[in-house]
């Protein structure tokens, strides 16, 4: 089964989590360089905002914009649900910084969670090193949905958890660097905590080394880090089955990356090789269940290895790319150990005056170890053998009063026999474009589709749609003091799943939202917005359906009609 991101889902995805980060930093030039107000002008603003809304709870917030040689505030919303407030100050090669940021979430139940960070840091730059500390607290607090089984393992049970997490985290780090090349060293380290005592506490800490050459037109950059990941806390236990009153957890880390890129008579050639493995180090305990045999739980190490080539060459209005990527993973006591997965490309961009398109073409394979599972259970489709075929167009056209885009994609997959996916076909094909009436006047829409015919065992046949549209309508008229603005957006969503022709049901989601707002200007230094806006969220959700082994804590969906009125007030300093 292939996932399906509604908008919805999107606006989910985009919420921030907490969470060990073991990535080696990409670009330590810049995770490094000292960062300073470079700008010679600046309109420093300051102000402040209230917004009462029908749906969610009334707020307060600041607002500035203020920098300088010596100092800069930066605060958006400081104070509201979602807001920060950052200031820092300069001395020569000195830098110090204070944050405080505020994220609040809503899930689907309107449940949801609230996150305060509060951060510092120093930073130090001269034209041979630069170096920096920085500490940060967070608090998470809410509620979440968790379950239960009762007794006899009947009927679940779901019930609101108290969420109250402690995330501490200090990096620190020093790079020098010359003209033709560069050397850093980084540590992190990062506490969890669950003041709750529901979740168990942990703690991760890594060590980082990155550099990076250049000759000519060749550019060589090679990174190495190291760290491990700890859960020693006590275990909570109901019975006897549990024989250890602490897990003693850990997974030790190990990544390796190396990229190259150079100029050859107009070609460009770049490679690239990553490497990462993560050795669990745990120990291994017997479980009891009655007369039962022992289990014994075992440590799952995994690795995984990439590595490929890729060429461009630009020949007129005409640029032809092509490309290899290799992707191997080990994964011990897995149902499969083994996977190598291989994908080549070749793709060709052509541009005439304001209209560009593309013509990607993909092919990729996957293969691996012999199952270790028995004859009479399938082997799962995203560790099974697959040949996939992917064909990918694009055009778009711009220009200053109107423009369009349109992509298309095309592809297939064809699965080894024994695997109960046995093919997979989709279409997506998705349009957006603008459209300018006037330089007070503009029309935004958007349009998509995609399609997955997917063919299973006993030629089962299932057919999952999904589509979405939407556009939008901004008016805004100026004269010297009183500018009147006004928008509109209209987004639709929808998915629908049959089996064998059989209607599955469909799941949709839409939304409006209009705004009315007015500026004054009431002299050069002070002026005042006041706004309005509307919004009417509908969307369907299975989770509604009556279940009976399930006690549904509340209705799944977040179906509401919002009125908000605003009102703000800035002063240029």
């Amino acid at each position: 089964m292939k996932a399906k991101l509604t908008l919805v889902a999107l606006a989910v995805l985009s919420a921030n989590a907490t969470a060990a980060n073991f990535a080696v930093p990409q670009h330590i030039e810049t995770d490094y360089a000292c960062q300073r107000c470079a700008a010679p002008e600046h309109n420093n603003t300051a102000g402040v905002m209230t917004e009462q809304s029908t749906h969610l709870d009334s707020q307060y917030g600041a607002n500035a914009d203020i920098q300088n040689k010596h100092y800069s505030v930066d605060a958006n919303n400081a104070g509201a649900d979602n807001g920060h407030l950052k200031a820092a100050a300069y001395y020569g090669d000195f830098a110090l910084e204070l944050a405080y940021v505020d994220r609040w979430n809503l899930d689907d139940n309107d449940i949801g969670a609230e996150r305060k960070q509060l951060s510092a840091a120093a930073k130090y730059q001269t034209q041979l090193v630069s170096a920096f500390v920085k500490a940060s607290s967070e608090d998470k607090q809410g509620q979440r949905i968790s379950s239960t089984m009762k007794a006899g393992g009947v009927k679940t049970t779901n019930y609101l958890e108290a969420i109250d997490h402690t995330t501490q985290v200090m990096n620190a780090g020093v790079q020098l660097h010359g003209d033709f090349w560069n050397l850093g060293v980084a540590a992190f380290n990062s506490d969890f905590t669950d003041n709750a005592g529901i979740d168990a506490d942990n703690s991760a800490q890594q060590a980082s080394v990155k550099g990076a050459l250049n000759v000519g037109s060749t550019r060589l950059s090679l990174s190495a880090a190291s760290g491990k990941m700890i859960q020693d806390d006590a275990i909570e236990q109901d019975n006897s089955l549990v024989p250890i009153s602490n897990f003693d957890g850990e997974v030790e880390t190990l990544d390796y990356n190396a990229r190259i890129s150079s100029r050859f008579v107009g070609i460009k050639l770049s490679g690239f090789y990553r490497y990462s493995d993560r050795d669990n180090v745990s120990g291994s305990y017997e479980f009891f269940d009655g007369n039962q045999p022992p289990v014994i739980n075992t440590p799952i190490d995994t690795s995984k290895t990439q590595y490929g080539v890729d060429a461009s060459y630009r020949l007129g209005s005409a640029k032809f790319s092509a490309g290899f990527e290799q992707n191997d993973r080990t994964r011990s006591d897995s149902d499969r150990e083994e996977t190598q997965e291989s994908e080549l490309f070749a793709r060709v961009d052509y541009r005439l005056g304001a209209l560009n398109s593309h013509v990607k073409l993909t092919n990729g394979a996957r293969t691996g170890s012999d199952y270790r599972i028995g004859e009479d259970i399938f082997e799962k489709y995203y560790l099974a053998d697959r040949d996939r075929l992917s064909t990918e167009l694009g055009l778009g056209y711009s220009h200053n009063n109107y423009g369009a885009n349109l992509k298309v994609i095309l592809a297939s997959d064809d699965y080894a026999n024994s695997s109960a996916l046995q093919e997979s076909d989709e279409v997506l094909v998705n349009f957006d474009g603008f459209y300018r009436f006037s330089e007070q006047l503009v029309l935004s829409a958007y349009a998509g589709t995609q399609t997955i015919d997917s063919l299973e065992l006993h030629n089962t046949s299932i057919s999952d749609e999904f589509s979405y549209f939407g556009f939008g309508l901004e008016q805004y008229q100026i004269n010297d003091d009183i500018s009147v603005g006004s928008s509109y957006t209209f987004s639709f969503s929808g998915s629908d799943t049959s089996v064998d022709s059989t209607e599955m049901g469909d799941y949709y989601q839409y939304q409006h939202l209009a705004e009315v707002h007015m500026d004054y200007r009431i002299n050069a230094r002070f002026s005042t917005r006041l706004a309005y806006t509307y919004e009417r969220h509908y969307d369907t959700n299975y989770a509604n359906q009556p279940i009976e082994s399930i006690n549904s804590i509340a209705d799944l969906n977040q179906n509401y009609t919002d009125h908000k009125i605003g009102v703000f007030f800035t002063i240029k300093l």
